[in-house]
């Protein structure tokens, strides 16, 4: 229940660049980005040590999502500005 709750406030928060753009595909990798970061951040927060590991999983398997989701997307829109925009704010940290 708090994790949906929590899935709930981020989806409802998202940048505002992502409520520029109907595309289904650029909102699911919003979404996906925005919890990888959000897990990074958390990451060496306080917490024991089994709350870090899952908040490290979390964050992998977010992270994970945005960069596989992010080439598609990257190639696929490529010649979409309003996408690419978007995606400019991710690059550096989903890139390799």
């Amino acid at each position: 229940m708090k994790y949906a709750l929590f899935v709930l406030i981020c989806l409802a928060t998202l940048p505002a660049t992502a409520g520029n753009t109907s595309n289904p595909d650029v909102k699911k990798f919003v979404a996906a980005a925005d919890l990888c970061e959000h897990f990074l951040g958390e990451i060496g927060g306080p917490g024991s040590a089994k709350e870090q590991k899952q908040l490290v999983n979390k964050a992998n398997h977010y992270c994970d999502i945005a960069k596989r989701q992010f080439k598609k997307i990257d190639a696929k829109y490529k010649a979409d500005k309003d996408v690419q925009a978007i995606l400019e704010d991710y690059r550096d940290e989903l890139t390799d």
